[in-house]
């Protein structure tokens, strides 16, 4: 190795500004990296990076080498620092990202709150992950917190996706969907009229589900009158089946 670092200063100073100074870069981090220096390694990297964007197969082939070695501890500090530069590509690499956090939590349950947090850091490049990782450790809360924040509308969501919370923690949803709701008929047209009735049918079915039917037909009531004026909106609560 300290012949490898003998070449690479040589280099430096024999191509000058011919010099491929990201190679150079990650070069020197290859070996920072295999001599135990990781944040010397982590230094050059991103330098690597600056220079000219690094593809995701170098920065996943770190992540590689340290699961291989089985080397724990390491690669719970390698994710978080080099992780972020693989923000703004596509899903599946992030998806091998997840992979590697996935392995260190299964070997290290201590390391959950530096995934959660390399994830949050990583935010918005890391949303699918991100979600999906709610879901996977049973986070409902936290998941139902992030559609909520991001404008998400439950409509936009597959049944699939929220199938889990409505198995696991039905009552979460109530927030989600009553939101909805009332942001659809603020629309004051027959498509928000027509989804917001899509969505208190699903309310319907929650109440049932939690065994508050009483809270439920209160509700309905007090919706209907308080909107009696929006006679198109009357009209889809009747066709729908919720009001008579």
């Amino acid at each position: 190795l300290a012949e490898v670092e003998h070449e690479l200063q040589a280099a430096e100073a024999e191509f000058g500004s011919t010099l491929s100074r990201a190679s150079w870069y990650m070069a020197q981090g290859l070996m920072s990296f295999y001599l135990g220096q990781d944040e010397t390694s982590w230094s050059l990297i991103r330098e690597a990076d600056k220079v000219s964007s690094l593809s995701p197969a170098s920065v996943l082939g770190f992540f590689d080498m340290l699961h291989s070695g089985q080397q724990w501890e390491r690669l719970a500090r390698w994710l978080p620092e080099i992780g972020p530069l693989l923000g703004s590509h596509r899903n599946e690499h992030l998806s091998s990202y997840q992979f590697y956090w996935d392995a260190v939590i299964a070997h290290l349950p201590e390391e959950a709150e530096r995934m959660w947090s390399s994830l949050t850091d990583m935010l918005p490049y890391s949303k699918d992950i991100y979600q999906n990782a709610l879901i996977t450790h049973g986070r409902w809360r936290e998941w139902i917190d992030y559609q909520l924040s991001t404008g998400r509308e439950p409509l936009e969501l597959r049944v699939s996706e929220l199938a889990p919370i409505e198995k696991n923690a039905p009552e979460l949803l109530l927030p989600f969907y009553h939101q909805a709701v009332e942001r659809y008929i603020l629309h004051k047209n027959r498509a928000g009229y027509k989804a917001a009735v899509k969505l208190l049918k699903r309310l319907a079915k929650l109440y049932k589900k939690l065994k508050q039917q009483e809270r439920w037909d209160l509700f309905i009531i007090s919706l209907s009158v308080r909107n009696s004026r929006l006679r198109a909106f009357q009209e889809e609560l009747r066709r729908g089946k919720l009001i008579s």
